[in-house]
């Protein structure tokens, strides 16, 4: 995939030799982060910033994707980096659908990037690992992109 310019910003899909350097700039961030062969790794970058945000796309099973770790750089939020990430991360997922465990405080975000709270038609992979979190005491949301 070619870069998608986002005002100053570029979106990229990183190859798996990158990794290595998304990684990093999650522990920066203080993320525990390994993104692993199969993923795909979305990057908002700027100029001479190096990465300011990322997310992972996590194929399952039913051949759907499990959205993890959308993040963007401490000094850059609030400016709606993560919806311009989140919307260029979308266009390239059809036909397969995105799931997310999201926090409480997000659910607005995600429902206004069209993903639905509690989706009825989740793949039984996904809800096993949604139930599995929530057993531990997580108060996340199930949210679902189709």
């Amino acid at each position: 995939m070619s870069p998608v310019s986002i005002s100053p910003c570029i979106v990229e899909i990183q190859p798996p030799e990158r990794f290595a350097l998304v990684d990093r700039f999650y522990r920066s961030q203080g993320y525990k982060v390994k993104c692993a062969a199969g993923e795909r790794v979305y990057t908002q970058s700027h100029e001479n910033e190096g990465f300011i945000a990322a997310a992972r796309l996590v194929p399952q099973q039913s051949g759907h994707y499990w959205l993890r770790n959308l993040l963007v750089r401490d000094d850059w939020r609030g400016k709606g980096l993560a919806k311009g990430l989140m919307r260029s991360l979308l266009q390239n997922i059809a036909p397969q659908g995105c799931y997310c465990f999201a926090l409480p405080h997000l659910k607005v975000f995600y429902e206004d990037l069209g993903f639905t709270h509690e989706p009825a038609d989740c793949p039984d992979d996904i809800a096993r690992k949604f139930q599995t979190y929530r057993s531990r005491g997580r108060d996340w949301l199930l949210m679902g992109y189709l």
